[in-house]
């Protein structure tokens, strides 16, 4: 099982979890929330199964987007939840995941990364992280967590560097990926266990908290239709609620958000 230079597998596996954990590690493959999703049919792994990458060929990101991922450099990350939720709450995950990664991102660095809906993380305005889940219909429920985080990349491709940035080009600091990987799994750990003991409206709040997007005049674009209007709150089920022109309020469970 090798390591990278930077990722110290013997530090991770002695995390104290309540969660049995298993731990791969890889230096290089497709995506690992597909090294996952193959393992689902054969030979179906356990909650907490983590996958680690130091590079991935084909990193996706929500509605079919290339996540860049540069070896060694990012953090390209995988774990396996079963959580017993019903179908219409499966989506507070995503927001549970985000909320994770920017507490554990914000333990390290200076200037605060901060959530955009429903699934990236920002520093000063460009993304720095995003989460992918899919959900999978096995006999056992399963859902997979992707995180990917900018790291100590010190360049992007010319088509995303205006709006990708990383921890290194923002606060010229290199960071250690084990510690962060460590800081996101403790967290991942913690915020899940709220979501399991149904503390969604804690978790709603610190994911609030934690957002500079209400207030603001923002466009959804959701498949052929964009809706225009005030972002207000998320619902009881983290789903977006904002106003059009008209003082009418939208529910959205879904969507690319950008700044009107």
């Amino acid at each position: 099982m090798p390591n990278s230079s930077d990722i110290d597998l013997s530090i991770l596996q002695n995390i104290t979890s309540e969660t049995k954990r298993q731990w791969l590690y890889l230096s290089k493959t497709d995506s690992t929330n597909t090294e996952i999703s193959r393992r689902l049919h054969n030979h179906p792994p356990e909650e907490g199964l983590v996958v680690i990458a130091d590079c991935q060929t084909s990193g996706r990101g929500r509605l079919g987007r290339v996540w860049h991922s540069e070896p060694k450099n990012g953090i390209y990350l995988s774990t396996l939840f079963r959580p017993a939720l019903s179908p219409e709450k499966l989506p507070l995950i995503t927001l549970m995941a985000g909320l994770a990664t920017v507490f554990a991102v914000n333990q390290i660095i200076p200037c605060p990364v901060r959530l955009k809906w429903p699934n990236d993380l920002l520093l000063n305005g460009k993304k720095i992280a995003g989460v992918l889940c899919e959900n999978h219909s096995t006999q056992t429920p399963a859902v997979i967590i992707g995180i990917g985080i900018n790291v100590n990349h010190s360049q992007f491709p010319s088509e995303i560097k205006d709006i990708a940035t990383s921890l290194k080009l923002e606060t010229g600091l290199k960071v250690n990926r084990t510690s962060l990987i460590k800081n996101l799994i403790m967290q991942l750990d913690f915020q899940y266990n709220e979501l399991k003991n149904n503390k969604i409206k804690i978790l709603l709040e610190r994911w609030c908290d934690n957002t500079d997007l209400f207030g603001k005049t923002i466009t959804i674009k959701k498949g052929n239709q964009k809706f225009t209007g005030k972002a207000l709150r998320l619902d009881k089920l983290g789903r977006l609620i904002i106003a059009d022109k008209l003082g009418n309020e939208l529910v959205l469970d879904s969507g690319e958000v950008s700044l009107a």
